[in-house]
């Protein structure tokens, strides 16, 4: 045997490894998230739900009708609708979006039998959605059944508490419009109302962004993987019984821009890690960047590492590396002179001329050309020829996946911050019905009125976008560094014109 290694040394192991370990990032991310948004949505349903029937409640309750009985009567409404919705959600959860994600995946990783997988985490959550559904409709209701039945049967009127602070008496606010100053109280007397609508739509905008800022990221890794770092057109892979004259021959045809992958076992305090490294005869082809994605060269005197990699192993620029080929027995010890950023593969770096110092023998196992190979089916002496652009879409298959999640996460997000938001706005103009009829006797038109209740909406919205977008991609950049496996380094990036549509979006 050449060498002995476990399966965290497999690429396929390690491949599908990486894939689980994204995907539980993702569900409980978004979990989490959709939860908390879809519970907010489940708070304003129910608070404006309850506020329409206070008439039959304060009914019920001079008919004698006990509390028990009302609140049986409504936390019924609460448990039912949440029960039927989470059953409905787990069977198409598990049928629906669970079979789409998975054909796509399974046609990525190319896996004939495969099926769907209900873990118990799912029914755990389930149960926890009814309970805290039944518990925000208890909640809701036990106010008004606080209250006296002769108060509930009246039209509620607004409590104005005196506060020894007012913000519309500092001097900037006093000289501004009574719409302005209206709002501004309006809003610190209602802080609940105001937070929860600012916290609805911050969720909102955080998952238009992270929606548009996914598919951004992976845009500007396949642009840095294969359009700056992978500088040629074709990658010949040589045959393992490829003949130096055969190798002549090529080098003649298509270029000697060529370079050799070895498998290595690196020595880590005590401790024996697989790895590879690239020895580099094609600086002009195969290129590396730094921290910035600056092209940088490869010196003939040491070895680089990526940066990921140094961090992992806590070796810097200075330090020693010791390592050996597999098959090899020889020890080798090289002196790490620079680090290079690598979003794909974390592994050590040199020049085929530092390689032969330490008296190993160099053999081309790839030759990097741009002549145009698009009719060649088949060239003696080479295994397989890989356009960039095949090797290009080999990754975009994996971008129609992702592409599809964030078409999910846009329409959940509009679709949550909109029930949000219609019912806090019903909620709002239902408490402020009283202070509106006042202005109409006051001599206030419509259009007036109806300015300063979108002003207040317009504010929240503003602030809540605000504070989403930065959250947004803070949201993102914790996905990638978390969901990416051992051998990307790439970092969140997300266009302006995707804050521009979230943005949008949310004001839409």
């Amino acid at each position: 045997a050449i060498a002995v290694t476990d399966r965290e040394s497999s690429v396929s192991y390690n491949g599908y490894n990486s894939e689980i370990e994204e995907g539980a990032t993702y569900s409980s991310v978004f979990t989490f998230l959709f939860l908390f948004i879809a519970l907010l949505s489940v708070i304003t349903t129910m608070n404006r739900f309850v506020t329409k029937q206070r008439t039959q409640i304060g009914t019920l309750k001079a008919l004698g009708v006990k509390n028990k009985k009302i609140v049986k009567h409504y936390v019924s409404f609460g448990f039912y609708i949440s029960l039927l919705a989470s059953i409905l959600g787990v069977v198409a959860g598990n049928f629906v979006l669970g079979n789409f994600f998975l054909n796509m995946e399974m046609s990525y990783f190319e896996v004939p039998v495969y099926s769907t997988t209900i873990i118990p985490i799912v029914y755990i959550l389930a149960i926890a959605t009814v309970i805290l559904v039944t518990l925000v409709t208890y909640l809701s209701c036990r106010k008004v059944l606080n209250e006296p039945a002769v108060d509930t049967l009246k039209t509620e009127i607004p409590k104005i508490k005196n506060s020894k602070f007012d913000i519309t008496k500092i001097k900037l606010l006093r000289n501004t419009s009574i719409s302005t100053r209206w709002n501004l109280r309006d809003m610190f007397r209602n802080k609940g109302r105001s937070i929860m609508a600012i916290v609805g739509i911050v969720g909102c905008t955080m998952l238009l962004v992270c929606a548009f800022g996914l598919l951004d990221t992976m845009n500007s890794y396949l642009d840095w993987e294969f359009d700056k770092i992978c500088n040629f057109e074709y990658k010949l892979v040589i045959s393992n019984d490829c003949s130096e004259e055969q190798l002549a021959t090529l080098k003649d045809k298509y270029g000697d821009a060529t370079s050799q992958t070895l498998g290595i076992e690196i020595k880590n305090n005590g401790k024996k890690e697989t790895n590879s490294i690239t020895v580099n005869d094609a600086q002009e082809y195969l290129k590396y960047t730094d921290h910035n994605k600056n092209y940088i060269d490869i010196p003939d005197d040491g070895v680089y590492i990526t940066e990921k990699l140094s961090n992992t192993l806590n070796l810097g620029v200075g330090d020693e590396i010791e390592w050996h080929i597999f098959g090899d027995d020889v020890w080798h010890k090289s002196k790490i002179v620079g680090l290079n950023r690598d979003p794909q593969n974390q592994q050590l770096n040199m020049s085929r001329k530092y390689y032969e110092s330490l008296g190993l023998k160099y053999k081309a196992d790839s030759i990097y050309t741009d002549t145009d190979l698009s009719k060649e089916k088949e060239i003696e002496g080479i295994d397989t020829i890989q356009s960039i652009d095949n090797l290009k879409s080999g990754m975009e298959s994996m971008l129609d996946t992702m592409k599809m999640m964030i078409v999910i996460l846009i329409v959940v997000s509009a679709i949550l911050g909109f029930v949000i938001i219609y019912n806090l706005g019903i909620l709002s103009f239902s408490e402020k019905q009283y202070q509106f009829a006042t202005l109409k006797v006051l001599g206030f038109k419509d259009k007036q009125i109806k300015k300063i209740f979108v002003k207040q909406n317009t504010w929240i919205t503003v602030i809540a976008v605000i504070i989403g977008l930065p959250l947004g991609f803070y949201m993102t950049d914790f996905i990638f560094k978390s969901a990416l496996g051992d051998n990307y380094d790439f970092n969140a990036y997300i266009n302006i014109l995707s804050y521009i549509y979230a943005t949008v979006g949310t004001f839409i």
